[in-house]
């Protein structure tokens, strides 16, 4: 043992020095760097008692979480309380590389005891968030939600979460993912992808660099992960949310305020209150504001960051004004369980979402109350208990990181093997699913967006060896009718090939502008793959070339010809309906005849959820008391009637034309059935589910006969 000095003469506390600080450029200058750590140590972060607790940090925390429970709670002033996520990960970037560089600085540092710190200060919680959400998924998430639900796990469980939402939802907090219990872990995620990248990097930095180099790489560093951030806003802008890449300059803004000495920093009252409550309005104001979800992380997130910045400043957090409530009792101990109840909020408001009860006039009181009994319960039992074990690495590591993961893992696959486990809710049901399974046209996903001629055997249907060939083309409502154009192929011995293009108007000369998620661009996939498209009717003789499309969808504003139309629904339209009589006159010179399929029923708001209601709650499925609950009136979509008087056109000059309504077998009497044989009809967003597209042919064949023949 021995005693060591900093930079500026001052005494270290006595400890073994884990390896020689001589062998380290710039140690000297580096070394004053861990006198920050003690002015803003927390008591919840696991490093023995804080000598100089800074309680406004947890005021901070507190100020994080209540923005981003209000947000979630459907609060209407903070609509984008989820820059509290922002505040949260510049407070980590300060914390972590004040511990990083003050064990740096005193020869103190292992990486190995890091990790073992971290793990065992975050992972308890967050296996016991994985457990209660497993058990109340393994009660009442139906099967294809259970699997997707471990799968989650499985990436939350590596990390990745961030990565896995990113692909397989369509924005956050979108309609689609009120339910997804793990939904939050994104940023447990990208913290932990911090760590991963800190420590090495500090390592590196501070052997090959002086303080005084480090004080330019540093907000070098930040300025360029900002501007790639705010690049990756206006390019992928429903994407760039959960990117690690969006993120990490808020984590340097942060660690910029250790490595330039923000504790050093001297204000007196006056201007540490004019600081802090500035910096106070900024967060709060950009919590209020509306419509900025869509491109986040952008130049609200910057302001954010440098006003938490600000806020974690040494002399703002000690003569502000502000920091008489932000360090007051209540602020102080909602920021000491901040991590557990921003850890337990979304599954509480997830299970309330996937159970139907959010319109419930006691399910606000419920999340609240919930979130906030469950994350006191996990502080005083799980994470003040087990934050201060001093297990070796290895063991911690295949005990909080490799056996969650694996265990995980292995129950995705199983779940996934054994569809769900279905009979969880019954035999009835369990029926239901292997009923849909046995009719899923596994190879459909491939005949959308893949090949656009005939090189795919697997978008092949109908009587495949049959020298009578059609093709049906469209968009994402075409690919549904694989199974109804299937059956009706066999029974008119024709092979039928299916090639469709998501969200495109199939149609010649004409592109869709500012359409789906191509916003303010044109849609030029869609338009090359109908030119593609139609060179291969011109190029075959088929017998047969169907037109499949959600038609209503395309009555806008957004038919063009080139970038420079005039945009106008009455100029769309009038585009749509000459591309569409262009579409049958080289469809006809080719041989062929033409079909369109209109769409089915609109799906009802909420229907599945309804069918399914009676499985979550452990009642009955496809009772007749159900299916007459669920059941919908037949409603004309959007702009049916100008589609019905075009299609009369159309008929009328093209008497060849074929007209296949899969609502004459859905609906009867005014009522459209939204489940058969106790089997939903959709599978998501209007489409159809495979069961119910063959099960309506053979419906269309019995009542019509079949019009290929």
């Amino acid at each position: 043992m021995r005693k060591h000095r900093d930079a500026a003469g001052l005494k270290i506390k006595n400890e073994t020095v884990a390896f020689a600080p001589a062998m380290y450029k710039g140690q000297t200058d580096l070394r004053h760097l861990h006198k920050t750590v003690d002015a803003i140590q927390p008591t919840n972060v696991a490093r023995g008692p804080a000598q100089n607790y800074r309680a406004d940090i947890d005021g901070l925390r507190a100020i994080a979480v209540l923005l981003v429970l209000l947000f979630h709670g459907g609060n209407s002033v903070f609509s984008s309380g989820f820059i509290g996520v922002d505040v949260f990960f510049v407070i980590s970037g300060f914390l972590i590389t004040s511990i990083v560089l003050k064990d740096l600085s005193t020869g103190a540092f292992n990486i190995a005891q890091f990790y073992a710190r971290r793990a065992w200060r975050l992972q308890p919680a967050m296996i016991a968030v994985y457990v209660a959400t497993l058990g109340v998924a393994a009660l009442v998430y139906l099967p294809v939600d259970f699997v997707d639900y471990l799968k989650s796990a499985k990436y939350a469980t590596m990390f990745l979460s961030n990565q896995y939402f990113e692909r397989t939802t369509t924005a956050y907090a979108a309609d689609d993912t009120s339910s997804l219990l793990l939904l939050h872990t994104w940023s447990l995620a990208i913290e932990w992808q911090w760590y991963f990248l800190l420590p090495a990097c500090l390592m590196l930095l501070y052997k090959k660099v002086s303080a005084s180099t480090l004080k330019i790489i540093a907000p070098v560093a930040t300025a360029i992960a900002a501007a790639v951030a705010l690049t990756l806003s206006i390019h992928q802008p429903d994407n760039s949310y959960y990117y690690f890449a969006s993120r990490v300059f808020e984590l340097l803004i942060g660690a910029c305020v250790v490595v330039l000495n923000g504790d050093r920093i001297k204000l007196g009252k006056h201007s540490a209150s004019v600081i802090g409550l500035a910096a106070l309005f900024v967060i709060f104001y950009c919590s209020t504001r509306t419509g900025i979800l869509r491109g986040f992380p952008d130049y609200h997130a910057l302001l954010v960051s440098v006003a938490t910045a600000a806020l974690l400043l040494k002399e703002v957090g000690a003569n502000g004004i502000h920091s008489r409530v932000t360090a007051s009792v209540l602020p102080r101990s909602l920021g000491k369980v901040s991590y557990s109840l921003y850890l337990w909020h979304w599954p509480v408001l997830a299970v309330t979402a996937y159970l139907g009860l959010t319109a419930a006039h006691y399910s606000e009181g419920v999340y609240y109350a919930g979130s906030i009994v469950l994350a006191v319960a996990s502080y005083a039992w799980v994470e003040k208990r087990l934050r201060r074990v001093r297990l070796r690495f290895l063991p911690t590591l295949v005990l909080l990181i490799i056996f969650p993961a694996v265990a995980f893992s292995v129950a995705y696959k199983l779940a996934d093997a054994h569809g769900g486990f279905a009979q969880r809710f019954g035999s009835e049901f369990a029926a239901s699913q292997k009923t849909l399974a046995a009719h899923e046209l596994k190879n459909r996903r491939y005949c959308i967006d893949g090949v656009t001629d005939e090189s795919d055997p697997r978008c092949v249907i109908g009587d495949v060896p049959s020298p009578s060939r059609a093709l049906m083309i469209g968009d994402s409502f075409s690919n549904q009718y694989m199974g109804f154009m299937d059956v009706l192929g066999k029974d008119a011995s024709v092979s039928v090939t299916a090639l469709s293009t998501s969200a495109c108007l199939s149609l010649p000369d004409v592109y869709l502008y500012s359409w789906w998620k191509f916003k303010d661009v044109l849609y030029t996939k869609c338009h090359d793959r109908a030119v593609d498209f139609y060179n291969l009717i011109r190029s075959n003789r088929y017998k047969y070339v169907v037109l499949g499309q959600i038609w209503g969808n395309y009555t806008g504003d957004s038919v063009v010809h080139s970038l420079s139309d005039e945009r106008t629904t009455e100029l769309s339209r009038a585009r749509l309906e000459a591309s569409m009589r262009n579409a049958l006159k080289l469809i006809i010179e080719s041989g062929a005849t033409p079909v369109i399929i209109k769409a089915v029923q609109a799906m009802p708001t909420a229907v599945n959820e309804c069918l399914s209601q009676h499985l979550k709650m452990q009642d009955g499925f496809g009772s007749t008391e159900a299916s007459a609950n669920c059941a919908t009136t037949g409603e004309s979509p959007k702009d049916a009637d100008w589609f019905e008087t075009l299609f009369s056109a159309l008929k009328h000059d093209f008497p060849s034309l074929i007209f296949i309504d899969p609502k004459d077998v859905q609906c009867e009497q005014g009522q459209c059935v939204t489940e058969m044989e106790g089997v939903p009809v959709y599978r998501d967003v209007g489409h159809i589910t495979d069961f119910a597209s063959y099960r309506f042919a053979e419906l269309y064949l019995k009542t019509f006969g079949n019009p290929l023949k």
